[in-house]
């Protein structure tokens, strides 16, 4: 119930405590833990953690490994288009403009089966808005604002990179160099490759709540 809840108003949820608690003194998890790790992400959870497994374990890399390896099969299971109609349905309307071009990437990311979703925010507000409906596809984040890189990490899907660059004069110009920069280092990191289609949010203008612009292109 608490996960669907922040599910739905788009807020991070952490699901933590004791998941892996055999892996503290044993090199392999119970059925059981790795059952919940399973169901804490097919649930909408947009972290799990691990604290006396990894802090006093003596299996630590162990127990991060299968966290990871367990997360990565459980979103494999996971039907997104179903799901994000459900969220979106479940929305209270009327939303902001920025969750309502923030919905319509994530659709239009599904439709057009996007290898990615670029998003220029600010604060963070517009990634956590992507992050909320669950696109398929990675979220590569653009931010000026190295608090707020490190805060979208934990937002399910979300991968920043801080953009250090001075912003230029002419706000499309520096728009297109964040995309390009955006680009070059989701292929870098193996999030995108040449030729995917690459669904980009932006905003009209600089600073915050401009977010109203939404372009679909090629990764070049």
């Amino acid at each position: 119930m608490m996960i669907a809840k922040c599910n739905i108003a788009g807020k991070p949820v952490i699901c933590a405590t004791q998941m892996l608690e055999s892996m503290t003194y044993n090199p392999r998890p119970t059925r059981a833990e790795v059952s919940d790790v399973a169901n804490a992400i097919l649930d909408g959870a947009d972290c799990v953690m691990l604290s006396g497994e990894t802090a006093k374990g003596v299996y630590p890399l162990e127990a991060v490994r299968t966290m990871h390896e367990t997360c990565i099969l459980a979103e494999s299971a996971i039907c997104y288009p179903p799901l994000f109609n459900e969220l979106r349905f479940l929305t209270p309307r009327p939303t902001m403009t920025t969750e309502t071009v923030a919905s319509s990437a994530v659709s239009a990311a599904h439709e057009q089966a996007a290898g990615a979703i670029i998003v220029l925010t600010t604060s963070g507000t517009t990634a956590r808005m992507v992050s909320k409906y669950r696109p398929k596809c990675p979220i590569i984040c653009l931010t000026r604002n190295a608090s707020t890189a490190r805060q979208v990490h934990l937002h399910r899907g979300c991968y920043p990179f801080h953009y250090s660059i001075e912003r230029g004069a002419d706000w499309q110009e520096d728009v297109d160099a964040r995309l390009r920069y955006g680009m070059e280092e989701g292929i870098k990191a193996g999030l995108l490759a040449k030729g995917d289609v690459v669904v980009m949010i932006q905003g009209w203008k600089g600073g915050l709540g401009n977010t109203n612009t939404l372009r679909v292109i090629h990764a070049e």
